[in-house]
């Protein structure tokens, strides 16, 4: 809102410039504006767009958000619904740390739907128009080639993973032997981050006492 002349005057009594003056409120002279960091691996800056003549006013600090280990835990929860197989994801929004769609593997209902697929599903299910680019999603086990391939087609950014392909076939687990970041390589219309090794112990300990059964001998 624009303002008369006199109100301006009246503003800025000691003579000095509009942007002296907002420089010297954002510094803190002149009242206190409150910046934060959003915590994570990308900095999210809060700041307060100052109007000239509104009232200074103190920001809250933004909701922290969830750490890598925070959401993997989540997964491993997710994968503890079918002991037998688990394999538990989560997709969530990369900048916030939100959840948009979780899944576990149910491939006794249906081949195809390990617990990245059953996430995906979900996630397009529940949100048509949303940007997978800005969606990470958290697995307990590396994706196989299929649901790596998935990722890829879906577009989601960057996938974090517990177990270890490796480790699983060494633990006697069908795996096909092509690792996530292969896949990931060999697509060359995207650049899908891999990451490694988040809780590994304890998503290790999942698969070791999944009893035998399909797909552990």
């Amino acid at each position: 809102m624009r303002t008369s002349p006199g109100r301006a005057k009246a503003a800025d009594p000691g003579g000095i410039g509009r942007r002296t003056f907002l420089s010297r409120v954002m510094l803190g002279t002149a009242g206190t504006v409150a910046a934060s960091f959003a915590s994570g691996d990308v900095g999210q800056l809060v700041a307060l767009a100052v109007e000239e003549g509104a009232p200074v006013r103190q920001m809250t600090p933004s909701r922290q958000k969830p750490s890598h280990e925070d959401l993997m835990r989540r997964a491993i929860a997710l994968s503890k619904q079918v002991p037998e197989v688990p394999f538990g994801a989560v997709i969530v929004r990369r900048l916030t740390g939100d959840i948009v769609a979780e899944g576990w593997n149910r491939s006794s209902e249906n081949p195809t739907l390990h617990g990245e697929i059953d996430a995906i599903n979900r996630c397009a299910a529940a949100h048509r128009l949303i940007d997978w680019t800005g969606l990470d999603l958290y697995t307990t086990a590396e994706p196989c080639v299929m649901c790596q391939g998935a990722v890829e087609w879906a577009g989601i950014n960057t996938v974090y993973y517990g177990t270890s392909i490796p480790y699983l076939t060494e633990r006697g687990w069908s795996a096909i032997d092509i690792r996530a970041a292969e896949v990931a390589r060999r697509t060359p219309f995207r650049r899908t981050g891999i990451v490694g090794g988040i809780l590994e112990a304890e998503c290790n300990a999942l698969f070791d006492a999944a009893p035998r059964g399909r797909f552990k001998t």
